[in-house]
């Protein structure tokens, strides 16, 4: 039994490591700043790299204008609502495996805990996928790419585009539990609407294209399906490593909705009451050091 516990503490901890950080930095803010502060600063193209703001005429085209109509479109309120939506995303993400693991593996329902596994694993992969694909890219930001952008005015280390990682990782989180509890729309539809709602607040508060958003669904729902597709084989690596012979059985059904409601709540309550008189403190993720890519890390900024 200790042997078991063991091992599974060691399965949930690696995406706490992946996704929080890989070392701690303790530098000035200031030494985190990319070129978004300097919005209005204009660069020669000799000395641009992909965090430089340099403005060129808007593109004429379609994606070009619907990010200017929601960019555009603002309101107070709006901006409060889709501000607290947007930044659940990593909190989420974070939260709701090993959460929903460790219930379900104290209650002993294989199939939720299994589902857990699986979230995980979907979101593993599709940030691999994504950062790759920003990677090849490089497609700048709009609020580094275009004049008059409105954005949250705060240090961003990734300046890439395309495509959107919040979009993918809401979208894979919500394909693997409709996947998971197709006969419970209940569990997924509330999923589905909240990532919707990321990918709108995205281009709203300047950092992607529509387009990017729509590659990000489709990158998210994909690693889904594939991760789901694989199920048997990953849950016979699974009983290997916690030296068991489980099966894939039992379900709480729509009592899993609770543990992503849970953790928007966790996610709320920081983002508007904890961090609400300090913007700088904010919860990063990046592959990369700074917008320079210098390094490797992935970390939090407090």
């Amino acid at each position: 039994m200790l042997k078991n516990f063991k091992f599974t503490i060691i399965l949930f901890l690696i995406p706490i490591v992946l996704y929080s950080q890989d070392t701690i930095n303790f530098k000035l803010y200031d030494s985190l700043k990319t070129k978004t502060e300097d919005s209005h600063m204009k660069v020669s193209l000799g000395d641009r790299y992909p965090g430089d703001s340099i403005f060129l005429p808007d593109p004429d085209n379609a994606d070009c204008r619907l990010f200017r109509s929601i960019n555009n479109s603002r309101s107070p309120l709006k901006t409060k609502l889709l501000n607290t939506f947007d930044n659940s995303m990593l909190p989420v993400a974070i939260m709701l495996p090993p959460s929903l693991f460790i219930y379900s593996r104290v209650k002993r329902n294989t199939y939720d805990e299994n589902s857990a596994y699986l979230l995980f694993t979907s979101e593993f992969t599709n940030f691999a996928v994504t950062f790759g694909i920003k990677t090849f890219f490089k497609r700048a930001r709009p609020l580094n790419a275009l004049k008059n952008v409105h954005s949250k005015g705060v240090p961003i280390l990734d300046v890439y585009s395309f495509p959107s990682g919040h979009t993918s990782t809401s979208f894979s989180m919500a394909t693997m539990f409709a996947l998971r509890y197709p006969a419970y729309p209940q569990v997924y539809a509330p999923m589905f609407a909240w990532g919707l709602i990321i990918a709108y607040a995205r281009p709203y508060f300047g950092m992607h294209y529509p387009s990017d958003l729509l590659a990000g669904a489709i990158i998210g729902s994909g690693s889904s399906i594939l991760v789901y597709s694989l199920r048997k084989e990953l849950f016979r690596f699974k009983n290997q490593v916690l030296g068991e012979d489980k099966t894939d059985e039992g379900s709480i059904n729509s009592g899993v909705l609770t543990f992503f409601g849970a953790a928007f709540a966790v996610s709320a309550i920081f983002d508007n009451f904890i961090f609400k008189e300090d913007p700088g403190k904010r919860f990063f993720i990046s592959p990369w050091m700074d917008n320079k890519r210098g390094g490797l890390n992935v970390k939090w900024k407090l």
